[in-house]
């Protein structure tokens, strides 16, 4: 049978063997957007800024949907480690249905303020209507990728993430494939331009969606998607919106505070330093995939033994997860800082933006580990019934960080030391994980104390028949 049961076995390779191909499938979802950026820059500088833009505002739409989703992933993996496979089955069903109207609703919006949401996110001049053709077509279909988020978190729950990334590595190549034919014209089709790179995407999403939907439907799994379940249940759906919703804006945070990092930046050192630490968030993002992977495998693995009411394994699946994120994380910066030169030599030649790139690479990712673990603690509080605690916690670390950044500069009219501002933001992302830390403790606590009342009032119970 596909799926596992991960209230028995080593915690440490349950975590291990749910996280890393959850690594591997956002591995293929950048490579999706390179692969797209790569060919499209084959047309003109112009049509790859459209690219980027596009998807930086897709980037934005579909957090929030991810955001939401968590929460039926949250409930399902409950269910699953309670044995409740049909109450499983049901919120598998209305994660299908909320993220359709999800869909619905931020497609609608997506389409009708496409020209401000571009060009408030960069998109001026010749670049505004290759971003236009290219986001209109994408925002329709995104549909398809807010419903696969509930394929996500509905094979997540019950343990089998290695089926996602095969299917994430074929989407990807047939992306890859469909690309040069649809934007050139290649086998005798037209030529679509920058059009193309959006219908092979649209065409890939929809092959994905209906493959995981149908492994889900016919693979021997334990929880199995049914059309029957598509029926909304308002008592559901607030469950999963108690815990997504706040999720959804922990995720808005992330592009908040790189959009609030870059104008801080900007103000202080111009372009040169905005395009320095860019290059500091390409190496980013590949040293947090370990984190991103722990943090999605302890919502399963919390979560089914939460249910379960196994909380002595509750307690050793979130710290194995944030000790494992801190130390995959502090390996990976430690690296990026001793090649901080080679790094900021593959991506400019400019002596301005290289320097600042080395400044930033020389401290922040010092910290790599430390954000690593702050964010498998803010999954760990959402499957820990604590969804308000980690909205908390995302957006501790973006006031922190400003706070930080604000008092090493001595303000807006300072002219600070790049490295007293890079050093800030090391304090800033310590301190957040710190209090993270603290706070899932607390929540745990209050978790064992609730048993021990429970079980006291339950013997408690028992002894009064006997009376």
């Amino acid at each position: 049978m596909f799926g596992r049961d991960l209230t028995t076995g080593s915690i440490p390779a349950l975590s291990w063997s749910l996280a890393w191909p959850v690594m591997l499938s956002l591995f293929f979802q950048t490579l999706y957007q390179l692969v797209d950026a790569f060919w499209v820059s084959r047309i003109s500088e112009d049509a790859l800024a459209a690219v980027t833009v596009s998807q930086v505002t897709l980037f934005v739409m579909t957090s929030l949907t991810l955001g939401i989703t968590v929460g039926s992933g949250v409930l399902l993996a409950v269910c699953v480690g309670r044995d409740d496979i049909r109450a499983a089955e049901r919120v598998l069903g209305q994660s299908f249905l909320l993220n359709l109207l999800m869909a619905l609703l931020f497609t609608a919006l997506a389409l009708w303020l496409r020209r401000g949401l571009l060009v408030l996110s960069g998109a001026t001049g010749e670049i505004l209507p290759l971003a236009l053709d290219y986001f209109t077509l994408l925002a329709a279909g995104s549909v398809l990728t807010f419903l696969f988020y509930a394929v996500i978190f509905g094979f997540n729950a019950q343990g089998d993430n290695t089926t996602l990334a095969w299917l994430y590595a074929l989407s990807t190549a047939l992306n890859a494939i469909l690309d040069p034919v649809l934007i050139f014209g290649y086998l005798g089709l037209p030529a679509l331009g920058i059009r193309g790179a959006a219908v092979a995407t649209i065409i890939s999403q929809a092959l994905l969606l209906a493959a995981g939907v149908t492994l889900l439907k016919v693979l021997p799994l334990t929880v199995r998607f049914r059309f029957r379940n598509l029926v909304l249940n308002p008592a559901a759906a607030l469950k999963v919106l108690a815990i997504g919703f706040p999720a959804a804006l922990a995720n808005l945070l992330t592009p908040l505070r790189l959009a609030v990092l870059n104008l801080l930046v900007a103000w202080w050192f111009l372009e040169a330093g905005v395009a320095g630490v860019a290059v500091g968030y390409r190496v980013e993002f590949f040293a947090f995939l370990p984190a991103l992977g722990f943090a999605v495998a302890v919502l399963a693995l919390v979560g089914q033994n939460l249910g379960a009411g196994k909380l002595e394994r509750v307690g050793r699946s979130w710290r194995t997860a944030m000790v494992s994120a801190l130390a995959t994380g502090t390996l990976l910066g430690m690296a990026a800082a001793l090649a901080r030169g080679l790094v900021a030599a593959a991506f400019t030649d400019d002596p301005g933006v290289a320097a600042h790139a080395r400044s930033y690479l020389a401290t922040v990712p010092l910290t790599f580990g430390v954000v690593g673990a702050t964010v498998v603690a803010i999954g760990a509080l959402q499957v820990m019934g604590s969804p308000w605690l980690s909205l908390a916690v995302a957006a501790a670390r973006v006031a922190l960080m400003v706070a930080a950044m604000l008092l090493a500069g001595g303000g807006l009219a300072g002219q600070p030391d790049p490295v007293t501002l890079w050093v800030a933001i090391v304090a800033a992302n310590v301190a957040t994980c710190a209090g993270a830390y603290l706070l899932l403790r607390r929540t745990f606590g209050k978790l064992l104390q609730e048993k021990m009342i429970s079980g006291a009032s339950a013997a408690a119970q028992g002894a009064d028949q006997w009376r």
